[in-house]
């Protein structure tokens, strides 16, 4: 098995995305890169999961943060949809999704890695058009 079919096998994927039933509480990363990908999941928890090819990626815009602002918003556009992502320190997830590494975005968190802060999501909406 390679490890990235081992990374979702059934054993694992309590452990790694903070199944109740295995009783752990740890909270979900936001997000997963892959050496290349050629979609980007989104899980937006309240309306679903969407799956968006690179191939119909046209831009994204970070707005300059505001030190008073406690979030930022993230808008990704798709030749079928617009992707709003509203967290916090989405530089980091921005460079990803530059790079094509994006595999999936999820609300969630991650911690203080040392001296360098990772982004966390606190809403994703995802809406046909643009």
């Amino acid at each position: 098995m390679t490890e990235s079919n081992k990374q979702f096998s059934p054993e694992n994927i309590g452990n790694r995305f903070g199944d109740s039933q295995s009783g752990d509480n740890t909270p979900k990363i936001c997000y997963e890169t892959a050496e290349q990908s050629y979609c980007t999941r989104f899980e937006t928890g309240k309306t679903g999961t969407y799956v968006l090819p690179y191939s119909a990626f046209l831009s994204a815009h970070l707005p300059a943060s505001v030190p008073a602002s406690s979030f930022e918003i993230l808008t990704l556009v798709y030749v079928t949809h617009t992707v709003t992502v509203r967290g916090a320190q989405l530089s980091a997830l921005l460079t990803v999704i530059q790079k094509g590494r994006a595999e999936t975005i999820r609300i969630g968190g991650s911690q203080a890695s040392g001296l360098v802060t990772t982004p966390t999501v606190h809403a994703i909406t995802v809406v046909e058009g643009h």
